[in-house]
């Protein structure tokens, strides 16, 4: 068997969002996550969520041993089921393995053609063959519950790949770090560490999850009307924090929006958020519910245009107003490129008289990722030879760098890949391949965009949207009840 291994970034390096890496060893491919990312200001004029061009992976379906799955964030499985509408035919299907929420969160999303998928559960601790490859989940600490590092035994050598991680010696669900598992790693010997770096230009350590909580015990009981917090769906550790403040008050919580509503009964359904049915409002209940009784839990904190709070802000949603005795909490940072549509949201909301909270003003937010002091703990404890930092902008990566050389790697031992690289692994050491086709592509609704996001096309887009003009036009015979000729379309 080959002893060489190659690791493909495809999306994640260099960027935030949209993770994925790919490996492959004795002519066979194993992907880590296939998530989205969010557009930008402009781009979202013509794209609801980007996805990585996947050609590659097209070209080399049937030797693709697996997809396995860090977590439940929609930056590492976002992407899944264009993935997987677009790879499975003629009777084909991709294993897809994941912890009991990651595939419970993955099944809502693909609704009724999750029967067609073959998803495959693992736990913590379980080594799992998946072509040439062995991959052993080790239970870590995020912003989410179910979150896994991967231990990936290759002819190549061990792989860690960190997944987003922290450590959380107080955790929402009692379940910390498994430091015993990374430490045996580590005397098995690291060839490669793929390392989260989003965090890296923190200094000391990320606070726990717990902090949030605390901080709501502080505002639910001073706000007098109607509290709406805004936070992403898959934030369930967040989600049970809200349910569990607001019940210390005898608040009810609506969950408005489909994606959150989704995630909640699924993770409810797996034990990983526990609240009590009459805890819930509905939409019918919510005019007739005292205001300062009533939590509103909705998507949006990220400015995103079709999100439930951007839409209340702008006074369109169909379901919800927004009222000036309304506070809007938002339980999360702007991911970087979103500031800009999320500071036009808190304007909007804040031009229709309703307050703000931010966490610039309460600590009503905090990281899922390792700071720098968690980062270098997590070398110590794997050792490895090659450090390759992904989940991040270049500035992370070149950090992570200066602090992989304070803990032993030389300059050579520590690899900037960018999406598209190839590096190959072998008893000889590590060398750069040709690269391979990459990219971005735009998901529309439902529709996948391959013709991708040139300036030359979104300025189309741009163009026919805000001026562009739709005309049909058909013949009909009167006499005869029937078309005259074919209907003829225009568009200018």
């Amino acid at each position: 068997m080959s002893s060489s291994l190659r690791v493909i970034p495809l999306g994640g390096y260099g960027e935030i969002g949209k993770n994925c890496t790919v490996l492959e060893t004795a002519g066979q491919y194993l992907i880590i996550d296939f998530g989205v990312a969010f557009p930008d200001e402009n781009q979202a004029r013509h794209a609801d969520l980007l996805v990585n061009n996947f050609n590659f992976l097209r070209e080399r379906r049937a030797q693709i041993a697996g997809l396995v799955l860090t977590h439940g964030h929609e930056d590492h499985i976002g992407g899944v089921p264009v993935l997987l509408a677009d790879l499975q035919r003629d009777g084909w299907k991709l294993p897809v393995y994941g912890a009991p929420l990651t595939l419970g969160l993955l099944r809502a999303k693909l609704g009724g053609r999750a029967a067609e998928c073959d998803l495959r559960v693992w736990a913590p601790g379980d080594r799992v063959p998946i072509g040439p490859f062995e991959v052993e989940p080790v239970h870590i600490n995020h912003s989410i519950p179910d979150a896994v590092g991967l231990a990936i035994r290759t002819p190549a050598g061990l792989v860690y790949h960190s997944g987003d991680f922290k450590f959380d010696h107080t955790p929402i669900d009692g379940r910390p770090t498994d430091f015993a598992t990374l430490a045996a790693l580590g005397n098995e010997g690291v060839r490669a560490l793929i390392c989260d770096t989003t965090n890296v230009v923190r200094p000391g350590h990320t606070p726990s999850e717990m902090t949030v909580g605390r901080a709501f015990e502080r505002i639910f009981p001073r706000v007098e009307g109607r509290l709406i917090i805004a936070t992403f769906a898959s934030q369930i550790h967040r989600l049970q924090q809200v349910f569990d403040a607001a019940d210390r008050l005898g608040k009810k919580v609506l969950i408005a929006g489909r994606s959150m509503e989704r995630n909640a009964n699924a993770a409810r359904e797996l034990g990983h958020l526990h609240y009590r049915d009459e805890q819930r409002l509905s939409y019918g209940q919510l005019a007739d519910h005292p205001a300062d009784e009533t939590v509103i839990l909705i998507t949006g904190s990220q400015g995103e245009p079709l999100s439930g709070l951007t839409r209340m802000a702008r006074g369109t949603h169909p379901k919800l107003r927004l009222y000036e005795s309304d506070t809007v909490l938002f339980s999360a940072t702007a991911i970087p490129g979103n500031e800009t549509t999320v500071w036009q949201v808190i304007n909007d909301i804040l031009a229709r008289g309703a307050q703000v909270i931010t966490h610039g003003q309460e600590q009503v937010h905090v990281s899922g990722h390792a700071s720098s002091e968690e980062i270098k703990l997590l070398h110590n404890l794997i050792r490895p030879r090659t450090g390759l930092p992904f989940h991040g902008e270049y500035r992370h990566m070149v950090a992570y760098g200066e602090l992989a050389q304070d803990l032993g790697l030389s300059h050579e031992e520590i690899y900037f890949l960018q999406n598209g690289d190839v590096l190959r692994l072998d008893d000889e050491g590590e060398a750069l391949e040709q690269r391979v086709e990459h990219g971005t592509w735009a998901i529309t609704g439902s529709r996948l965009a391959e013709d991708g996001l040139s300036d030359a096309v979104a300025a189309d887009r741009g163009y026919l949207g805000e001026s562009g003009v739709i005309c049909g036009a058909l013949a009909w015979d009167l006499a005869r009840g029937a078309l005259v000729g074919a209907p003829a379309v225009s568009v200018r």
